[in-house]
């Protein structure tokens, strides 16, 4: 029986860009801003050290455990410490989801419709989220191979016009916000990078090479220094009034002059970012597909769970998250919980990989000494 192909470095590095850009450069920025001012940037920069380390974390017990993944039928940790950390992560995905679905509502709102209802909008959102639960997890990877030009281009289109309005006056005093104003923001930042879940909960279909580590690990690396660079020149452009943009690169595109002024064609951008966030949102829905299904240990006719999931978002968007208001509010109440989740699950992880390793280490102790035993009598003989 063939075994399904796994995804290769290259797609999971490309993939990883689109995750990356697609709501660091839209939500965050404003964000930041709005809790830490001109050391928006300190925040950007302790964030993507915390990211780093947490991600080479992460690509060490991907790689210590291609064999014994989080797969039901294999044991990673025991079935109870194995499910409370896919709950854990099934609540980060849940959380991002609901952030991709404002987010991209916000896009629409501000730039393409007057005004749209919030049925109208979250409903072929869901169903598009529910037919990634039909494809393989390489399917949604290999799209990332199709639309990663899109990032360059789309980037490029709204940061370089942007370049030339930088007032570097905006930037200082460094540190005048104080200290709590960047730890506060430093919580706020680490929300948006559940990365290092989404990639662990794929680890048994990475197709490791020999210098897979090496290569993610540069590419988170710069892909981190694009970030920090971005927030500076946000920060410098728009100075007090950071706090207002809420799709801040989207925001960026009204400085492109020459799509401008012969008419609106910087809604091509706004095209561009709201093609990425629906990828993220596509991929994070399997992410929370395939976490309940380890949760519950289901490999068969698994599709219902999709539209499950689906059900459970319409009720959180619509209902129970009645404005973006009430889940901002939310969002910065348990703020300190995610960002000790973000901790919490690869270090639980790493934790039960040690423990399985030393069990191992002590199984294979009475069969070395009945070798050496074996070994001595031969000898003797």
């Amino acid at each position: 029986m063939n075994q399904p192909k796994k995804i290769s470095t290259r797609q999971l590095i490309i993939f990883f860009c689109i995750y990356f850009f697609s709501i660091k450069f839209l939500s965050l920025p404003q964000i930041l801003s709005t809790e830490a001012a001109q050391d928006a940037w300190v925040v950007a920069l302790l964030g993507t050290v915390l990211e780093i380390c947490i991600l080479f974390l992460v690509l060490n017990i991907v790689l210590s455990n291609q064999k014994q993944d989080i797969a039901p039928n294999k044991s990673l940790l025991s079935h109870i410490a194995r499910c409370s950390v896919l709950v854990l992560m099934l609540f980060v995905f849940v959380l991002q989801l609901i952030i991709i679905m404002r987010l991209s509502h916000t896009l629409l709102n501000d730039n393409l419709f007057d005004s749209m209802s919030d049925h109208l909008f979250v409903i072929p959102l869901l169903f598009f989220g529910v037919l990634f639960c039909f494809v393989p997890g390489r399917a949604i990877f290999r799209s990332g191979e199709v639309f990663y030009l899109l990032i360059f281009i789309g980037l490029a289109l709204s940061v370089l016009p942007a370049i030339t309005q930088m007032n570097f006056n905006e930037l200082t005093p460094v540190l005048g916000t104080g200290a709590g104003s960047i730890f506060r923001g430093l919580y706020h930042n680490l929300i948006y990078f559940e990365s290092a879940s989404f990639i662990l909960i794929f680890g048994q279909d990475i197709k490791t090479t020999k210098n897979f580590r090496k290569k993610f690990m540069t590419t988170a690396i710069i892909l981190g220094v694009v970030f920090v660079l971005f927030i500076l020149m946000f920060t410098a452009v728009f100075g007090p009034l950071a706090e207002t943009k809420s799709t801040a690169i989207a925001d960026l595109t009204l400085y492109s002059k020459f799509l401008t002024r012969g008419g609106r064609m910087d809604w091509i951008l706004i095209c561009i970012w709201l093609l990425l966030l629906l990828v993220r949102f596509g991929a994070t829905f399997f992410a929370a597909f395939v976490a309940i299904k380890y949760i519950f240990k289901v490999e068969k006719r698994a599709g219902y769970i999709g539209f499950m999931l689906a059900g459970v978002l319409y009720v959180l968007y619509a209902w129970a998250f009645t404005s973006r208001t009430v889940f901002d509010n939310f969002l910065h109440d348990i703020s300190p919980l995610i960002t000790a989740l973000y901790f919490v699950i690869p270090l639980a992880f790493f934790i039960g990989m040690i423990i399985r390793k030393k069990n191992a280490g002590k199984k294979q102790l009475p069969n070395s000494n009945k070798s050496t035993k074996n070994k001595r009598r031969r000898s003797n003989v």
